[in-house]
């Protein structure tokens, strides 16, 4: 008899707890605080922070690392140096967006230096948990948040004077976390063998790379213009819109990035597995979403619809993930002209929709939702699964009805 892999249910228990602790702090942080401006402020420098570790590591390194077209080890090593960098500058970028619109008075400038500081440590070690997972062990990826989630939890707990105290604290939290957990990645050499792996001399044929840069920088640029339209809505809307964008990639991660990389990786030859992992996903995620929604319509009838679209995008980000990691192996680096297309199209209807008085949190949302969907299901049909490339289109079709009808009323 077969032995069984235990290493996929770790990288899942780890994933869940991870991604728990995550939606804990969030809601412990609102809970302390409340929604305000140094709230807002947190979400969204720590997004902005993020953004180049989504779009170069997640998005060129690793597919570099897994596509037959593969990285070299000089290439990923400018990487490596180049992303802390930049994602300090998107930090300070973003402050000095959030100081335009006023957001931005001196008792939050220890919160910019530290989401700066913070964006450098998470980088390094995002790098890390990638490179493990391209070589197929998911564990250090699907952990990489869990000690600062920890540690910013437990400091939340403790009552402070303010909110801009709290987020203060919390981020020195997060930063401390980070750090701890780059020096284990580092002493335990993750993501060191897939690293000395790579060729001296890149094998990837000219242009490669230009095709993941693209999509991921569309795809993670354009959420992050979405992201910025927020700033122009009443103070706290980032907050909430941050809630509902941790509430689906919490899920999003414990179902996929926890297990995919067991799936799909440099030595899998058929999609196969992955194709069964998102009809089994889809089949757990949407009874929740049902559920949620029928629990929401009871208690706050006036959120129903808002409960709705997050339902909706519960689905299209796991398929849209699950394709993803799937299109990296098994379909061509151009296939990320979808990603080139789908992304502006959805932004500059966010956008044009922005200037109505009738443009709200609902329809944001449904923007963020629309991403996924309309990326997922083509992808999907790229990839020849017909039936939840169906399945996918049929939300994006819902959510663009709901988008329109909040502009309408």
């Amino acid at each position: 008899m077969p032995r069984m892999d235990l290493r996929l249910f770790r990288g899942s228990a780890l994933s869940l707890a991870s991604q728990g602790i995550g939606v804990i702090q969030l809601f412990a942080l609102l809970w302390r605080t409340g929604a305000t401006n140094a709230t807002d402020a947190y979400f969204y420098l720590f997004n902005l922070g993020l953004l180049p570790t989504q779009i170069l590591t997640v998005g060129v390194m690793y597919p570099m690392m897994l596509s037959d077209d593969r990285l070299s080890r000089p290439g990923a090593r400018r990487l490596m140096l180049a992303v802390p960098a930049l994602s300090i500058a998107s930090v300070l970028a973003g402050s000095g967006w959030l100081a335009a619109a006023g957001r931005v008075p001196d008792s939050l400038l220890p919160v910019v230096v530290l989401a700066a500081a913070n964006a450098a440590v998470q980088a390094v070690l995002w790098q890390r948990a990638m490179a493990a997972a391209a070589s197929g062990s998911p564990e250090w990826e699907a952990a990489v948040a869990l000690p600062a989630n920890l540690l910013a939890t437990a400091v939340i707990a403790v009552p402070l004077s303010s909110s801009t105290a709290t987020v203060t604290a919390m981020m020195s939290a997060l930063l401390i976390g980070n750090t701890g957990f780059l020096l284990a990645a580092l002493y335990r050499k993750a993501g060191r063998p897939a690293l000395d792996g790579l060729p001296e001399e890149r094998t990837a044929r000219r242009g490669t790379h230009w095709w993941f840069l693209g999509k991921s920088g569309t795809g993670y640029g354009g959420l992050m213009v979405l992201q910025s339209l927020a700033v122009l809505l009443p103070t706290s809307a980032l907050t909430f819109l941050s809630i509902a964008i941790k509430i689906v990639g919490s899920v999003a991660a414990t179902f996929v990035n926890s297990v995919m990389p067991k799936l799909v990786h440099q030595g899998t030859t058929s999609p196969e597995g992955g194709r069964r992992f998102l009809r089994l996903t889809a089949a757990t995620i949407a009874p929740v979403g049902v559920v949620g929604v029928i629990g929401v319509a009871v208690v706050r009838p006036d959120l129903t619809l808002g409960a709705l679209v997050i339902a909706l995008w519960l689905l299209a980000s796991s398929s849209a993930a699950t394709a993803q990691r799937m299109a990296f192996r098994f379909l061509a680096p151009s296939a990320s002209r979808v990603t080139l297309v789908a992304v502006p199209v959805v932004v500059l209807l966010a956008a044009g929709s922005a200037s109505r008085d009738s443009f709200e949190l609902v329809t944001l949302l449904c923007a963020y939702a629309g991403v996924d969907a309309l990326v997922g299901a083509l992808l999907l049909l790229a990839l020849r699964d017909r039936l939840m490339s169906a399945v996918v289109g049929a939300i994006t079709g819902a959510l663009v009805t709901i988008w329109v009808v909040t502009l309408a009323t």
